[in-house]
């Protein structure tokens, strides 16, 4: 999706230079980091929209959220989410809805789905269950899109999050996107639920979302729980939260 280069300022001072595609949507990007102002997110210094290059402040030491550790990364995922879903967001955005953002996100795995795999057989269902819980939605949020692991970082005063695809939607999508990725695939259910409770969130619509989005996860095997997602894909826990 892009090109990330390491580079520092005439004083010495640790930044990333960002180049993306148009696919990628930099000027979404640009748009949410500037409205999270560094807070519980990477701070956005330049953007130049012909190069679709952005020039953010070097994330130090940038360990990623390990996989595991279950009520740390509760803890750290809630303390983000607070803070991204917390800003408010002009009239005027440029920011498409959850539901103009799910028909991309479809496309893409449709394209990079592997044959045979539990999630390409759920597509259909995940997507009405994904319209239902979108039209049904009494709140919405500037999301940050793409909340998982590898996207949160290790800074100076704690993790924060990098490479939004920021859309307009029900505060659950992040909390079950979060939910679906982060391993192990048999705690998909519970760990939506305490994460939506640490957040003051509905737990019953966390665990709807982190299924539709599970159901892409599980479209491909690359993960090392890949097995496990697949028999979670297939049990009756999914059943249940992707039924209408």
């Amino acid at each position: 999706m892009g090109r990330a280069f390491s580079c520092v300022d005439g004083d010495g001072k640790q930044l990333v230079l960002k180049l993306s595609p148009p696919r990628a949507a930099p000027a979404l990007e640009a748009a949410a980091l500037r409205l999270w102002r560094g807070h519980a997110a990477a701070s956005l210094l330049d953007w130049d929209p012909a190069a679709g290059a952005l020039l953010l402040e070097r994330v130090l030491p940038g360990t990623p959220l390990p996989s595991g550790q279950a009520p740390e990364a509760i803890r750290v995922a809630a303390s983000i989410l607070r803070d991204l879903h917390g800003v408010g967001v002009p009239v005027g955005h440029p920011f498409p809805t959850t539901a103009e953002a799910f028909e991309i996100w479809l496309d893409v795995v449709r394209a990079e789905a592997e044959p045979g795999t539990a999630g390409v057989a759920l597509l259909a269902q995940a997507h009405s269950a994904a319209r239902r819980l979108w039209s049904t939605s009494r709140e919405t949020v500037l999301l940050h899109g793409d909340f998982l692991d590898k996207n949160l970082l290790l800074g100076p005063a704690g993790f924060v999050a990098v490479d939004p695809m920021p859309r307009l939607g029900d505060p659950c999508s992040d909390i079950g996107f979060f939910a679906a990725a982060h391993p192990p695939a048999r705690d998909i259910g519970s760990r939506a639920r305490a994460l939506a409770q640490a957040l003051g969130r509905d737990p019953e619509r966390a665990e709807r979302w982190a299924a539709v989005w599970a159901v892409g996860e599980a479209c491909e095997t690359w993960r090392a729980d890949s097995d496990e997602l697949q028999a979670w894909m297939t049990g009756g826990e999914a059943a249940r939260l992707l039924a209408l």
